[in-house]
Parts: C-alpha cells; sequence; structure tokens
C-alpha cells in the first residue's frame, strides 16, 4: 500500500509499524467500517474480550498525521468502529458514502461492515 503523502509537503509523515498496517487496512477498504474488536485482533493480535484504547490512540495519531489532507478522512462511527472515506477524484468509486457530517452510522447510507 502507500505512505500518507500530506497535503502541503513532498514528504511523507513517519508512520510507526502499527500505524502503517492500520492505515493499509483502512486505505485498502475504504468506505468499509471496522470494529475496535477487529481491528484489534487483526493488526494487534489481542483477543475479543480485551479492553484498551490503543485502536482510539492509533487512529488520532493517523488523523493528526493525515493533518489538512481533503482526499481522505477516517470517520468514527458511533459504537461501530472506523471508516476511511476517500473523496474526490482519490476514490476508488467514484463517490463518496458520506452524505452528512454526522459520524453516526444513519450518516452513512448503506456502508460494508468487517466483523
Amino acid at each position: 500500500m502507500s505512505e500518507i503523502q500530506p497535503a502541503t509537503s513532498a514528504v511523507a509523515p513517519k508512520l510507526t509499524k502499527k500505524e502503517q498496517e492500520l492505515f493499509d487496512l483502512l486505505e485498502g477498504n475504504p468506505g468499509k467500517c471496522f470494529s475496535r474488536a477487529y481491528l484489534l485482533q487483526r493488526i494487534w493480535g489481542y483477543r475479543d474480550d480485551t479492553r484498551t484504547r490503543t485502536v482510539d490512540v492509533h487512529v488520532s495519531r493517523l488523523r493528526k498525521k493525515l493533518g489538512d489532507r481533503v482526499d481522505l478522512a477516517i470517520h468514527t462511527v458511533v459504537r461501530q468502529g472506523y471508516v476511511l472515506e476517500v473523496r474526490g477524484s482519490a476514490s476508488r468509486t467514484g463517490e463518496t458514502r458520506f452524505a452528512s457530517a454526522d459520524r453516526t452510522a444513519s450518516a452513512f447510507g448503506q456502508p460494508v461492515w468487517a466483523n
């Protein structure tokens, strides 16, 4: 997959191994919502019943590293997980699944869910 390219600089921000794995998974599946439990198992190898904020912290760091990019956004789907929105000409489908700035599941039409 690709490294994040900041909107204002030709130099890609440095990502940790886990940040890169998380970004690659989201980037490879734009519009697909991944639950925290799935991400913890897939990226970190944790069991389903693990309680940790590591996913939230890594997503927060990725958002900061994305900066002011207008073509990518990581959204929180309340009580569901995280989803990457690819906007504009960079979109693989040519359209966005996000019709509203509201971050609740009802704002997404019919997203694809990961178990």
